[in-house]
């Protein structure tokens, strides 16, 4: 037989473009870069001026990071003007001098720079991995000592600080909350690419077990975006991991989510089933630089089995990135599942278009009795 490697050789040589741009779409799937959007920026008075676009124009209040390495943060109000080109907004307070000249900056939605704007005696600790390393993470102890621990997982190529605004929410509670990382996460352990939750979830299960050893007596989960697919493949494996489980704007039908992404970027449709093919195969994970291949199968959670975990699902139907339609399907499969939809935000921006509701919503389900469905 031959081996698979010289066959991996053979193909990159023979059809080298197009595993050059097989391996390059399936990287805008499990690839764990960071995806700035950065704009050009200024500030004009007590305002910000921003190029217009659906993001930014989106109501609510947004982050912007700019400075030399985009260390400086700028919290963004409400629009106050704009025309076909420019939107204005209020600039509500920085942590450093906005310049008056044009600036690249990051837009998004972190509301918050730091872990200090929850609770100034946070704790910066590290969660022992089984694998032998470990993993940072940010403590907040709550009021309540014997309450349940919540632990917040965030997205894939981004960073703890989304999960400040479900924090926000638990503090109003007075429950513990971890915010974890996990391998290929934002500033988690290094990895090459992302699984999209069917290797991560020790990492989770390994947080937990570490809420469990500092007398948690009960494990919330709070997860966004691809951190559902964490939490999820964790219930597979163990379903009595922890108590609830809140999911918001969730990734859980990922073929559907990789044909609804090249549809949206205006490419043919069948690629789509192209670069699910490459990430489930043997030869396609060589090309893509995964050490195993992934099971789409298992990663459509609306179909590959049931459980029993109190849930409560945030989601927009503004979200161009992971439509609602596939979250409806998901929670229309699970009887024990609330689904709430927020007003229309993008993608995890449902906390700043509908603070109240989703604020409201994430108390009251986290301060239910676990015993409650």
């Amino acid at each position: 037989m031959i081996p698979a490697v010289i066959v991996v050789a053979g193909l990159t040589l023979v059809f080298g473009p197009a595993a050059w741009f097989i391996r390059k779409l399936a990287r805008r799937v499990v690839g764990v870069a960071p995806r700035r959007k950065v704009v050009v920026a200024r500030r004009v008075g007590e305002t910000i001026e921003l190029p217009r676009s659906t993001l930014t124009m989106a109501p609510g209040t947004y982050g912007l990071w700019f400075g030399p390495n985009f260390e400086h943060h700028a919290l963004v109000g409400a629009v106050e003007n704009s025309d076909e080109q420019r939107v204005v907004r209020c600039l509500v307070k920085t942590t450093a001098a906005v310049p008056t000249k044009p600036f690249k900056a990051q837009w998004t939605g972190h509301v918050m720079h730091s872990p200090s704007e929850i609770d100034p005696k946070w704790e910066n600790i590290t969660i022992p991995l089984r694998d032998g390393t470990a993993a940072p993470a940010w403590l907040f102890r709550g009021f309540q000592p014997d309450a349940p621990w919540v632990i917040h997982v965030q997205g894939i190529r981004t960073s703890r600080l989304v999960a400040l605004r479900s924090v926000e929410a638990v503090e109003r509670a007075g429950l513990t909350s971890l915010v974890i990382t996990y391998r290929g996460a934002g500033d988690g352990p290094v990895a090459a690419v992302s699984y999209l939750g069917q290797r991560e979830w020790s990492d989770l299960a390994d947080a937990i077990g570490f809420a469990r050893s500092c007398g948690a007596p009960e494990v919330y989960v709070v997860a966004w975006s691809m951190g559902a697919g964490v939490a999820l493949e964790l219930l597979r494996r163990e379903p009595g991991a922890f108590e609830r489980l809140v999911l918001i704007a969730p990734a859980t039908n990922w073929s559907r989510i990789v044909r609804h992404g090249i549809e949206r970027a205006g490419l043919p449709s069948l690629l789509g089933p192209i670069v699910t093919w490459a990430v489930q195969s043997q030869i396609g994970r060589r090309i893509i630089g995964m050490r195993t291949p992934l099971d789409f199968r298992r990663l459509d959670w609306s179909k590959s089995y049931n459980f029993r975990v109190p849930t409560l699902v945030l989601h927009s139907r503004g979200d161009d990135e992971i439509p609602f339609e596939l979250t409806k399907e998901f929670a229309a499969a699970h009887p024990n599942m609330t689904l709430l939809e927020t007003a229309s935000a993008p993608h995890g921006w449902e906390a700043n278009v509908d603070p109240e509701r989703f604020q409201s919503a994430l108390t009251s389900f986290l301060s239910a009795s676990s015993s409650t469905p």
